[in-house]
């Protein structure tokens, strides 16, 4: 999996975070990789409790964004995958905490990955640009799973979106991306929007 990208003016002078929480009914071996960040955790959990892998957000995140720096044209991020691999089975779950967001989901196992996706998302705020001259984008992110995947993306969107590398609603742009690759698209300007975008590929 991937983070979304948080935005680093948010919380000038705080520790931001990203947290992996992970529990299992077994004592197994637990590793916690980003290969391409060169983070490497291994430990063991404890039967019906939880243990915690603490990643900076730099180890986490694709890459770092501040919110009044332009938004990040779209590009493959090799190794940026965050990947939990364990003996037996777990769950997963994940916190990004900075000071003013706080985000989190269940990730998903490899296992329920599919080959198809439609994206969500929201226009961006056309207030954040005019009151701070913050550039806050939508963002998609794109995970690997296997080597040699290939990822068709297909824009959504309204009529004013477009994305950072020059995306309009209705094109499509192929990727072939490695085992925990990530392809992030972002999209660039006021009201800009991901909505109804599609991802398709030939392996989870």
């Amino acid at each position: 999996f991937t983070i979304p990208i948080c935005f680093e003016d948010e919380s000038f002078g705080w520790q931001n975070f990203v947290k992996i929480y992970v529990t299992s009914p077994y004592r197994t071996n637990c590793v916690v990789e980003v290969p391409g960040k060169g983070y490497y955790s291994i430990k063991k959990t404890i039967p019906n409790d939880v243990i915690e892998y603490a990643i900076t957000p730099t180890q986490g995140q694709p890459y770092v964004k501040a919110g009044r720096s332009p938004e990040v044209p779209d590009d493959i991020f090799p190794g940026s995958g965050i990947h939990v691999i364990a003996d037996d089975p777990i769950v997963v779950y994940v916190i990004v905490r900075y000071h003013w967001t706080s985000d989190g989901f269940l990730a998903i196992p490899v296992s329920s990955l599919g080959k198809e996706y439609i994206v969500a998302g929201y226009p961006v705020d056309t207030m954040f640009r005019a009151v701070w001259n913050y550039k806050l984008p939508n963002t998609c992110g794109i995970v690997a799973a296997y080597d040699q995947t290939k990822v068709r993306f297909t824009l959504g969107g309204n009529s004013l979106t477009r994305t950072a590398g020059g995306l309009t609603p209705g094109q499509t742009v192929e990727k072939t991306l490695n085992k925990g690759d990530v392809f992030m698209v972002s999209t660039q300007g006021d009201a800009s929007d991901l909505t109804g975008s599609r991802v398709v590929a030939n392996k989870p």
